[in-house]
C-alpha cells in the first residue's frame, strides 16, 4: 500500500520515492517535469518506469509457428531495447536536475502495474499523464474543452491507494512547485479533507498559498433587475449564504489561514472549480476521490473523473483512505 500523507515526513527520512510512469510520447516529458518538481519538493529519488503492454503479446503455438514466433520475440526484444534507451535519457534528465532516478521499462498491464510497483517501491505519490489524449472537443455547446483521456490514467486512480498526481494542462511546471497556489474544491466529505490535507502541507512545504472554494448549484433561475425575486432566486440567495458560513468555519477548522473562495454555478461542479482556480491563477487543483458500494474498487467520483478532462493545470486527486 502506498504510504499516506500522515507518515509522509516519516518516509521522506525513509527513503520514499515518487513513481512516475511515462508513455516516450510527445507528452511524456511534461509528465516528468512534473515528477522532477515534485521530487525537489519532497526531497525524495523518482522511480521512472515504461510499461509495455503485453496483452496483445501473444503467439501461436506449433511447429509450424516456430520461426515467425521466434522473429516475433526477436523484434520485441529490439523494440524494447530502443524504449530502454528513451527512457535512459529522461532518467538523465533527472540526474542533471539533481534528483536521485532509477529507471524500469517492463511488461504487463500499465493499470494494474503502475499501482502495484508504485505500493512494492514505498511510493508516497503517483506521477503519471493522461494516457491516451487524443485533444479535446466541447462538452457543453459554448466552447468549454473537455479531453478525451485514455482508459489507464482513470484505471490507475481507481486502484490507486495513495494520490495519483497526473499532468494535465499546458503551462510550464514551477522549479520545484516553489511558490505554487494550490486550490481544493470541498463538498465537506471525508474525500474532500483528505484532499484538504494534503494541499495544505504541500503547500507549506513549497511555501505557496492554499485556496479552497465550495461549489452552490443554484436551484435555478438567473438574477433579474426586478424587484421581486422568484422563490428559486431566494432558495439560491440562502444556500450561498450559508455555505459561505459553513465554509469559513470548515476552513478555521481544518486548514487555518486558506484563502475561502465561494463558487456559484449553474453548471458541474468540475467547470465552476477549474474557473475558480484559474481565477486565483492556481498551478495546482487537488480533488478527492472516494470509493463507493460493492464495486468501490472501479468508481471514481464524477467530479474528479471530469475535472482530469478538463483541468487547464495539473490535477492531484487524493483518495479518501490517504488522509
Amino acid at each position: 500500500m502506498c504510504a499516506s500523507n500522515g507518515l509522509i515526513y516519516a518516509f521522506l527520512m525513509a527513503g520514499a520515492s515518487i513513481f512516475c510512469a511515462t508513455d516516450l510520447t510527445s507528452a511524456g516529458p511534461r509528465t516528468v517535469d512534473l515528477a522532477i518538481a515534485a521530487a525537489k519538493a519532497f526531497g525524495v529519488r523518482i522511480d521512472l518506469i515504461h510499461v509495455v503492454d503485453d496483452s496483445d503479446s501473444w503467439w501461436p503455438e506449433g511447429p509450424e509457428f516456430q520461426a515467425a514466433a521466434e522473429a516475433a520475440r526477436a523484434d520485441a526484444s529490439q523494440y524494447e531495447a530502443v524504449l530502454s534507451a528513451e527512457l535512459q535519457k529522461e532518467r538523465d534528465r533527472c540526474v542533471a536536475a539533481g534528483v536521485e532516478c532509477e529507471a524500469f521499462v517492463v511488461r504487463g498491464r500499465p493499470w494494474r502495474l503502475i499501482p502495484e510497483m508504485a505500493g512494492e517501491r514505498g511510493a508516497f505519490l503517483i506521477v503519471i499523464g493522461a494516457f491516451g489524449s487524443s485533444g479535446s472537443r466541447s462538452v457543453d455547446g459554448r466552447g468549454s474543452k473537455e479531453r478525451v483521456l485514455g482508459s489507464t490514467v482513470e484505471r490507475v486512480v481507481r486502484a490507486a491507494a495513495c494520490p495519483v498526481f497526473v499532468a494535465t494542462g499546458q503551462d510550464p511546471i514551477p522549479e520545484a512547485l516553489e511558490g505554487t497556489n494550490w486550490f481544493v474544491g470541498t463538498d465537506f466529505s471525508d474525500s474532500s479533507l483528505a484532499a484538504i490535507t494534503w494541499a495544505k502541507r504541500a503547500a507549506a512545504r513549497v511555501h505557496g498559498e492554499l485556496h479552497i472554494a465550495n461549489v452552490v448549484i443554484p436551484a435555478g433561475g438567473e438574477d433579474k433587475p426586478d424587484e421581486e425575486r422568484t422563490w428559486r432566486q431566494v432558495l439560491r440567495d440562502q444556500s450561498k449564504l450559508e455555505a459561505g458560513e459553513k465554509l469559513e468555519a470548515y476552513i478555521d477548522e481544518h486548514a487555518p489561514g486558506g484563502q475561502p473562495h465561494q463558487v456559484v454555478s449553474a453548471d458541474y461542479a468540475s467547470h465552476a472549480m477549474c474557473k475558480a482556480a484559474q481565477g486565483v491563477q492556481a498551478d495546482i487543483m487537488v480533488v478527492g476521490t472516494h470509493r463507493q458500494g460493492v464495486l468501490g474498487r472501479l468508481l471514481v467520483g464524477s467530479t474528479a473523473s471530469r475535472c482530469l478532462r478538463i483541468s487547464p493545470m495539473p490535477v492531484l486527486l487524493v483518495p479518501e483512505q490517504a488522509r
